[in-house]
C-alpha cells in the first residue's frame, strides 16, 4: 500500500516531484466535487498532476459496478480521489462498489487523496461532518470510511474557515478516533501500513 494524503494536492506537488512519476497513468475520481457549480480545486489538482508528468483521465464512478470500476482501475498506475463533499463521495463509493474495487487494488496501486479523498481512507468520515454540508449528500447513516489507515485526516488546518472546525473536531472526538490535522501545504505518505 502506498497512500499520498493531502489537503490540496496542488499545494504540495513539489514534495512529490522527486518520486519520478513521469508517464504513469492516473484515474482521477472527481465525484466529491459534483455538488458544486464549479470545482477549481479539482482543476488545480489535475493541473498539478499533469505538471508532474502524469497522464490523467477523469473517471466517474457513479452508475458503474464494482467489476467495471475494478477493470478500469486495474489498468492505471495510480488513483487520485479529489476533494469536495466527503459524504457524497462515500455514498457513491458504496453505491457503485468503488470502495470494494479499491480495497482489492490498494496493495498494488498508488492512492492519492486530496481533502475528501484523504478523509475517505480513514476509519470514519463522521467527525468531519461539521466541515461540510452533509445534508446535500443523499441520506445514509453508515459513516465508516475505507479503513486503509487507523486515523482520520482533518484537512485545511491553516484555512480561516476550516482550521477552527478541525481543532474543534479533534477536541469533540478525542478518545474515539486518532486524528492527523494537516494544513494545505502539508502532506503525508503512508507506505506498507
Amino acid at each position: 500500500m502506498r497512500l499520498f494524503l493531502s489537503s490540496q494536492f496542488r499545494e504540495v506537488k513539489d514534495k512529490y516531484a522527486e518520486l519520478n512519476w513521469g508517464g504513469k497513468t492516473v484515474a482521477v475520481i472527481p465525484t466529491a466535487g459534483d455538488l458544486y457549480d464549479s470545482a477549481p480545486w479539482i482543476d488545480g489538482d489535475k493541473q498539478a498532476l499533469v505538471e508532474l508528468g502524469l497522464q490523467i483521465e477523469d473517471y466517474d464512478i457513479k452508475e458503474k459496478t464494482e467489476e467495471e470500476i475494478y477493470a478500469y482501475l486495474k489498468t492505471k498506475d495510480a488513483i487520485f480521489v479529489a476533494g469536495g463533499n466527503t459524504f457524497y463521495l462515500l455514498y457513491h463509493a458504496r453505491l457503485s462498489g468503488f470502495d470494494k474495487a479499491l480495497a482489492r487494488l490498494v496493495d498494488e496501486k498508488i492512492y492519492i487523496g486530496s481533502s475528501a479523498g484523504s478523509v475517505l481512507v480513514g476509519p470514519s468520515i463522521e467527525p468531519t461532518g461539521s466541515m461540510e454540508k452533509k445534508e446535500q449528500a443523499p441520506a445514509f447513516d453508515d459513516y465508516r470510511g475505507l479503513g486503509f489507515v487507523d486515523f482520520i485526516v482533518v484537512p485545511h488546518a491553516n484555512d480561516p474557515k476550516y482550521g477552527p472546525l478541525g481543532r474543534q473536531i479533534k477536541e469533540e472526538w478525542i478518545g474515539t478516533y486518532n486524528f492527523v490535522i494537516i494544513s494545505d501545504d502539508q502532506a503525508m505518505v503512508v507506505q506498507n501500513w
